[in-house]
Protein backbone atom coordinates (compact mmCIF):
# COMPACT_ATOMS: atom_id res chain seq x y z
CA UNK A 1 0.00 0.00 0.00
CA UNK A 2 2.79 2.39 0.91
CA UNK A 3 4.25 1.92 -2.57
CA UNK A 4 1.14 3.56 -4.02
CA UNK A 5 1.09 6.72 -1.93
CA UNK A 6 2.06 10.01 -3.61
CA UNK A 7 5.79 10.64 -3.47
CA UNK A 8 6.81 13.23 -0.92
CA UNK A 9 10.06 14.99 -0.27
CA UNK A 10 12.62 13.25 1.94
CA UNK A 11 12.18 13.42 5.67
CA UNK A 12 14.13 15.99 7.70
CA UNK A 13 14.96 13.38 10.31
CA UNK A 14 18.52 12.22 10.67
CA UNK A 15 19.25 8.62 11.59
CA UNK A 16 22.56 6.76 11.97
CA UNK A 17 23.52 4.98 8.72
CA UNK A 18 23.74 1.61 10.49
CA UNK A 19 20.09 1.93 11.56
CA UNK A 20 18.99 2.92 8.07
CA UNK A 21 20.77 -0.10 6.59
CA UNK A 22 19.21 -2.33 9.26
CA UNK A 23 15.69 -1.06 8.50
CA UNK A 24 16.13 -1.55 4.74
CA UNK A 25 17.49 -5.08 5.20
CA UNK A 26 14.59 -5.85 7.55
CA UNK A 27 12.10 -4.72 4.91
CA UNK A 28 13.80 -6.83 2.23
CA UNK A 29 13.92 -9.89 4.49
CA UNK A 30 10.28 -9.67 5.58
CA UNK A 31 8.93 -8.91 2.09
CA UNK A 32 10.89 -11.65 0.30
CA UNK A 33 10.17 -14.17 3.06
CA UNK A 34 6.46 -13.43 2.72
CA UNK A 35 6.48 -14.21 -1.01
CA UNK A 36 8.39 -17.48 -0.63
CA UNK A 37 6.25 -18.52 2.36
CA UNK A 38 3.04 -17.88 0.42
CA UNK A 39 4.37 -19.81 -2.55
CA UNK A 40 4.94 -22.83 -0.32
CA UNK A 41 1.55 -22.45 1.36
CA UNK A 42 -0.56 -22.11 -1.80
CA UNK A 43 1.45 -24.72 -3.73
CA UNK A 44 1.49 -24.65 -7.52
CA UNK A 45 -0.80 -25.53 -10.42
CA UNK A 46 0.75 -29.02 -10.73
CA UNK A 47 0.20 -29.90 -7.07
CA UNK A 48 -2.22 -32.73 -6.41
CA UNK A 49 -3.27 -31.15 -3.12
CA UNK A 50 -6.56 -29.28 -2.81
CA UNK A 51 -6.50 -25.52 -3.35
CA UNK A 52 -6.26 -23.58 -0.08
CA UNK A 53 -5.28 -20.16 -1.47
CA UNK A 54 -8.27 -18.37 0.05
CA UNK A 55 -7.88 -20.17 3.38
CA UNK A 56 -4.25 -19.02 3.58
CA UNK A 57 -5.28 -15.39 2.96
CA UNK A 58 -8.07 -15.61 5.56
CA UNK A 59 -5.77 -17.18 8.16
CA UNK A 60 -3.24 -14.39 7.61
CA UNK A 61 -5.93 -11.75 8.09
CA UNK A 62 -7.04 -13.35 11.36
CA UNK A 63 -3.42 -13.69 12.51
CA UNK A 64 -2.74 -10.03 11.78
CA UNK A 65 -5.76 -8.96 13.85
CA UNK A 66 -4.55 -11.14 16.74
CA UNK A 67 -1.04 -9.69 16.47
CA UNK A 68 -2.43 -6.13 16.66
CA UNK A 69 -4.54 -7.06 19.72
CA UNK A 70 -1.55 -8.74 21.40
CA UNK A 71 0.74 -5.80 20.59
CA UNK A 72 -1.65 -3.24 22.04
CA UNK A 73 -2.21 -5.40 25.16
CA UNK A 74 1.57 -5.80 25.66
CA UNK A 75 2.26 -2.10 25.31
CA UNK A 76 -0.60 -1.21 27.64
CA UNK A 77 -0.22 -3.86 30.36
CA UNK A 78 3.53 -4.51 30.36
CA UNK A 79 5.07 -1.26 29.14
CA UNK A 80 2.41 0.96 30.69
CA UNK A 81 1.75 2.93 27.51
CA UNK A 82 -1.52 4.82 27.17
CA UNK A 83 -2.72 3.04 24.02
CA UNK A 84 -5.98 1.35 23.07
CA UNK A 85 -7.25 -0.66 20.16
CA UNK A 86 -8.62 1.46 17.32
CA UNK A 87 -12.38 1.85 17.96
CA UNK A 88 -14.74 -0.28 15.90
CA UNK A 89 -17.41 2.36 15.71
CA UNK A 90 -20.54 2.04 13.60
CA UNK A 91 -19.48 5.20 11.77
CA UNK A 92 -16.32 3.49 10.54
CA UNK A 93 -17.71 -0.01 9.95
CA UNK A 94 -20.63 1.33 7.91
CA UNK A 95 -18.53 3.93 6.13
CA UNK A 96 -18.66 3.55 2.35
CA UNK A 97 -14.89 3.95 1.94
CA UNK A 98 -14.21 1.32 4.63
CA UNK A 99 -16.55 -1.18 2.99
CA UNK A 100 -14.98 -0.54 -0.41
CA UNK A 101 -11.49 -0.79 1.06
CA UNK A 102 -12.35 -4.13 2.68
CA UNK A 103 -13.58 -5.44 -0.67
CA UNK A 104 -10.45 -4.17 -2.47
CA UNK A 105 -8.20 -5.65 0.23
CA UNK A 106 -9.95 -9.03 0.04
CA UNK A 107 -9.74 -9.05 -3.75
CA UNK A 108 -6.07 -8.09 -3.61
CA UNK A 109 -5.16 -10.97 -1.28
CA UNK A 110 -7.32 -13.43 -3.19
CA UNK A 111 -5.83 -12.77 -6.62
CA UNK A 112 -2.33 -12.33 -5.21
CA UNK A 113 -2.34 -15.86 -3.80
CA UNK A 114 -4.00 -17.31 -6.90
CA UNK A 115 -1.43 -15.60 -9.12
CA UNK A 116 1.39 -16.99 -6.99
CA UNK A 117 -0.11 -20.45 -7.32
CA UNK A 118 -0.04 -20.35 -11.13
CA UNK A 119 3.23 -18.47 -11.80
CA UNK A 120 6.73 -18.89 -10.43
CA UNK A 121 8.27 -16.56 -7.88
CA UNK A 122 10.79 -15.38 -10.49
CA UNK A 123 7.99 -14.16 -12.80
CA UNK A 124 5.71 -13.01 -9.97
CA UNK A 125 6.94 -9.40 -10.00
CA UNK A 126 6.42 -9.05 -13.76
CA UNK A 127 2.99 -10.74 -13.60
CA UNK A 128 1.74 -8.01 -11.24
CA UNK A 129 3.70 -5.14 -12.77
CA UNK A 130 0.55 -3.49 -14.19
CA UNK A 131 -0.08 -2.02 -10.71
CA UNK A 132 1.73 1.20 -11.61
CA UNK A 133 -0.34 1.68 -14.76
CA UNK A 134 -3.65 1.04 -12.99
CA UNK A 135 -2.61 3.42 -10.20
CA UNK A 136 -1.97 6.25 -12.66
CA UNK A 137 -5.25 5.56 -14.46
CA UNK A 138 -7.40 5.38 -11.31
CA UNK A 139 -5.65 8.41 -9.79
CA UNK A 140 -6.76 10.35 -12.86
CA UNK A 141 -10.33 9.02 -12.69
CA UNK A 142 -11.01 8.85 -8.95
CA UNK A 143 -8.65 11.44 -7.48
CA UNK A 144 -8.81 13.87 -10.43
CA UNK A 145 -5.00 13.98 -10.71
CA UNK A 146 -3.61 14.81 -14.13
CA UNK A 147 -0.48 12.79 -14.93
CA UNK A 148 2.34 14.27 -16.97
CA UNK A 149 3.76 12.89 -20.22
CA UNK A 150 6.92 11.54 -18.47
CA UNK A 151 4.69 9.55 -16.08
CA UNK A 152 2.85 7.97 -19.03
CA UNK A 153 6.18 7.18 -20.70
CA UNK A 154 7.25 5.34 -17.53
CA UNK A 155 4.00 3.37 -17.70
CA UNK A 156 4.75 2.54 -21.33
CA UNK A 157 8.16 1.12 -20.34
CA UNK A 158 6.51 -1.06 -17.66
CA UNK A 159 3.87 -2.25 -20.16
CA UNK A 160 6.61 -3.16 -22.65
CA UNK A 161 8.38 -5.20 -19.97
CA UNK A 162 5.13 -6.95 -19.05
CA UNK A 163 4.31 -7.88 -22.67
CA UNK A 164 7.88 -9.03 -23.34
CA UNK A 165 7.89 -11.10 -20.14
CA UNK A 166 4.63 -12.82 -21.07
CA UNK A 167 6.05 -13.58 -24.52
CA UNK A 168 9.19 -15.12 -23.04
CA UNK A 169 7.18 -17.27 -20.64
CA UNK A 170 5.27 -18.54 -23.69
CA UNK A 171 8.51 -19.25 -25.56
CA UNK A 172 9.85 -21.17 -22.56
CA UNK A 173 6.63 -23.19 -22.32
CA UNK A 174 5.92 -21.99 -18.77
CA UNK A 175 3.19 -19.47 -19.57
CA UNK A 176 0.03 -19.73 -17.51
CA UNK A 177 -2.78 -17.67 -19.04
CA UNK A 178 -4.80 -18.07 -15.86
CA UNK A 179 -1.82 -16.91 -13.81
CA UNK A 180 -1.43 -13.82 -16.00
CA UNK A 181 -5.13 -13.01 -15.60
CA UNK A 182 -4.80 -13.36 -11.83
CA UNK A 183 -1.69 -11.15 -11.92
CA UNK A 184 -3.49 -8.38 -13.82
CA UNK A 185 -6.44 -8.70 -11.41
CA UNK A 186 -4.03 -8.40 -8.49
CA UNK A 187 -2.58 -5.22 -10.01
CA UNK A 188 -6.08 -3.80 -10.41
CA UNK A 189 -7.04 -4.46 -6.78
CA UNK A 190 -3.66 -3.30 -5.40
CA UNK A 191 -4.05 0.06 -7.12
CA UNK A 192 -7.64 0.51 -5.91
CA UNK A 193 -6.63 -0.65 -2.42
CA UNK A 194 -4.01 2.10 -2.26
CA UNK A 195 -6.46 4.78 -3.33
CA UNK A 196 -9.17 3.78 -0.85
CA UNK A 197 -6.55 3.39 1.90
CA UNK A 198 -5.62 7.04 1.40
CA UNK A 199 -9.28 8.01 1.72
CA UNK A 200 -9.63 6.05 4.97
CA UNK A 201 -6.42 7.58 6.33
CA UNK A 202 -7.94 11.02 5.81
CA UNK A 203 -10.90 9.98 7.98
CA UNK A 204 -8.86 8.64 10.94
CA UNK A 205 -7.16 11.19 13.16
CA UNK A 206 -4.64 9.09 15.12
CA UNK A 207 -2.89 5.71 15.24
CA UNK A 208 -3.34 5.70 11.48
CA UNK A 209 -1.01 2.90 10.42
CA UNK A 210 -2.13 0.58 13.21
CA UNK A 211 -5.80 1.45 12.73
CA UNK A 212 -5.83 0.88 8.97
CA UNK A 213 -4.01 -2.45 9.39
CA UNK A 214 -6.54 -3.45 12.05
CA UNK A 215 -9.61 -2.35 10.08
CA UNK A 216 -8.53 -3.86 6.76
CA UNK A 217 -7.77 -7.26 8.25
CA UNK A 218 -11.01 -7.35 10.24
CA UNK A 219 -12.88 -6.56 7.05
CA UNK A 220 -10.90 -9.21 5.17
CA UNK A 221 -11.51 -11.82 7.89
CA UNK A 222 -15.27 -11.28 7.58
CA UNK A 223 -15.48 -11.09 3.78
CA UNK A 224 -13.39 -14.22 3.26
CA UNK A 225 -15.81 -16.35 5.31
CA UNK A 226 -18.56 -16.76 2.67
CA UNK A 227 -15.90 -17.39 0.00
CA UNK A 228 -14.30 -20.14 2.09
CA UNK A 229 -17.67 -21.78 2.68
CA UNK A 230 -18.71 -21.43 -0.95
CA UNK A 231 -15.50 -22.98 -2.31
CA UNK A 232 -15.17 -25.54 0.48
CA UNK A 233 -11.70 -24.42 1.50
CA UNK A 234 -12.24 -24.93 5.23
CA UNK A 235 -12.76 -28.65 4.64
CA UNK A 236 -10.02 -28.68 1.97
CA UNK A 237 -7.50 -27.18 4.38
CA UNK A 238 -8.48 -29.60 7.15
CA UNK A 239 -8.42 -32.72 4.98
CA UNK A 240 -5.28 -31.98 2.97
CA UNK A 241 -3.15 -29.92 5.34
CA UNK A 242 -4.74 -30.31 8.77
CA UNK A 243 -2.06 -32.71 10.04
CA UNK A 244 0.86 -31.14 8.16
CA UNK A 245 2.88 -29.59 11.00
CA UNK A 246 5.28 -27.70 8.71
CA UNK A 247 2.34 -26.16 6.84
CA UNK A 248 0.62 -25.07 10.06
CA UNK A 249 3.84 -23.65 11.49
CA UNK A 250 4.59 -21.69 8.32
CA UNK A 251 0.98 -20.52 8.13
CA UNK A 252 1.24 -19.08 11.65
CA UNK A 253 4.59 -17.48 10.80
CA UNK A 254 3.18 -15.94 7.62
CA UNK A 255 0.45 -14.31 9.71
CA UNK A 256 3.12 -12.53 11.72
CA UNK A 257 4.95 -11.65 8.49
CA UNK A 258 1.79 -10.11 7.04
CA UNK A 259 1.71 -7.74 10.01
CA UNK A 260 5.45 -7.06 9.89
CA UNK A 261 5.43 -6.13 6.20
CA UNK A 262 3.28 -3.08 6.93
CA UNK A 263 5.41 -2.17 9.94
CA UNK A 264 8.66 -2.59 7.98
CA UNK A 265 7.32 -0.41 5.14
CA UNK A 266 6.37 2.37 7.54
CA UNK A 267 9.74 2.12 9.32
CA UNK A 268 11.62 2.32 6.02
CA UNK A 269 9.71 5.46 5.00
CA UNK A 270 10.23 6.99 8.45
CA UNK A 271 13.98 6.30 8.50
CA UNK A 272 14.56 7.31 4.87
CA UNK A 273 11.86 8.82 2.63
CA UNK A 274 9.03 7.68 0.35
CA UNK A 275 11.39 8.03 -2.62
CA UNK A 276 13.99 5.78 -1.01
CA UNK A 277 11.21 3.33 -0.19
CA UNK A 278 10.28 3.12 -3.88
CA UNK A 279 13.93 2.58 -4.87
CA UNK A 280 14.40 0.00 -2.12
CA UNK A 281 11.28 -1.86 -3.25
CA UNK A 282 12.55 -2.01 -6.83
CA UNK A 283 15.94 -3.28 -5.64
CA UNK A 284 14.16 -5.87 -3.51
CA UNK A 285 12.23 -7.04 -6.56
CA UNK A 286 15.50 -7.65 -8.42
CA UNK A 287 16.95 -9.56 -5.47
CA UNK A 288 13.75 -11.59 -5.13
CA UNK A 289 13.90 -12.58 -8.80
CA UNK A 290 17.56 -13.58 -8.55
CA UNK A 291 16.88 -15.66 -5.43
CA UNK A 292 13.90 -17.39 -7.06
CA UNK A 293 15.94 -18.32 -10.15
CA UNK A 294 18.68 -19.71 -7.90
CA UNK A 295 16.44 -21.50 -5.38
CA UNK A 296 14.28 -23.19 -8.01
CA UNK A 297 17.25 -23.82 -10.38
CA UNK A 298 15.57 -22.04 -13.29
CA UNK A 299 17.26 -21.06 -16.56
CA UNK A 300 16.10 -17.83 -18.18
CA UNK A 301 16.92 -16.28 -21.56
CA UNK A 302 18.55 -12.88 -22.03
CA UNK A 303 15.28 -11.44 -23.36
CA UNK A 304 13.43 -12.71 -20.27
CA UNK A 305 15.91 -10.81 -18.10
CA UNK A 306 15.41 -7.76 -20.34
CA UNK A 307 11.68 -7.84 -19.60
CA UNK A 308 12.42 -7.74 -15.87
CA UNK A 309 14.86 -4.87 -16.39
CA UNK A 310 12.22 -2.89 -18.31
CA UNK A 311 9.66 -3.33 -15.51
CA UNK A 312 12.16 -2.25 -12.83
CA UNK A 313 13.48 0.61 -14.98
CA UNK A 314 9.95 1.89 -15.61
CA UNK A 315 9.08 1.80 -11.91
CA UNK A 316 12.40 3.44 -10.96
CA UNK A 317 11.93 6.17 -13.59
CA UNK A 318 8.41 6.81 -12.29
CA UNK A 319 9.86 7.38 -8.82
CA UNK A 320 12.42 9.84 -10.15
CA UNK A 321 9.80 11.70 -12.22
CA UNK A 322 7.42 12.03 -9.25
CA UNK A 323 10.28 13.23 -7.03
CA UNK A 324 11.20 15.91 -9.58
CA UNK A 325 7.58 16.99 -10.01
CA UNK A 326 7.13 17.24 -6.26
CA UNK A 327 10.28 19.32 -5.91
CA UNK A 328 9.19 21.70 -8.69
CA UNK A 329 5.74 22.01 -7.11
CA UNK A 330 7.24 22.92 -3.73
CA UNK A 331 9.60 25.42 -5.33
CA UNK A 332 6.71 27.03 -7.19
CA UNK A 333 4.67 27.27 -3.98
CA UNK A 334 7.62 28.79 -2.11
CA UNK A 335 8.19 31.33 -4.90
CA UNK A 336 4.50 32.25 -4.94
CA UNK A 337 4.48 32.66 -1.15
CA UNK A 338 7.61 34.85 -1.31
CA UNK A 339 6.10 36.97 -4.08
CA UNK A 340 2.87 37.39 -2.10
CA UNK A 341 4.84 38.37 1.01
CA UNK A 342 6.83 40.89 -1.01
CA UNK A 343 3.69 42.37 -2.50
CA UNK A 344 2.11 42.70 0.95
CA UNK A 345 5.26 44.39 2.23
CA UNK A 346 5.21 46.97 -0.55
CA UNK A 347 1.51 47.58 0.05
CA UNK A 348 2.16 48.24 3.74
CA UNK A 349 4.93 50.71 2.88
CA UNK A 350 2.63 52.59 0.48
CA UNK A 351 -0.07 52.76 3.13
CA UNK A 352 2.41 54.25 5.59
Amino acid sequence: INELQPTAMPSEKSHPPIKIVGVILTYWTVSISMVFANKYLVGDKLSNKLDVSLFVAWAQCVSTVLVVVALVAFRRLVLGHDIELPPLSREILMNRDFLLLSCMFTGMLTFNNLCLKYVGVAFFQVARSMTLIFTVIFSSILLRRVSSLPVWLCCLIVAAGFVLGVDQEKVAGTLSTVGIMYGVSTSLFVSLNGIFTKRLLDMISKNQALAVTYYMNIGGSILFMPLLICFGQFSAAYSSRGTDFSFLLLLASSGVLSFLIGWASNMQIDYTSPVTHHISNNTKAVLQTLLAVFVYSEHKSAIWWLSNCLVVAGAFSYTMVKMREERLRREAEAAAAAAAAGANGKSDQLNI
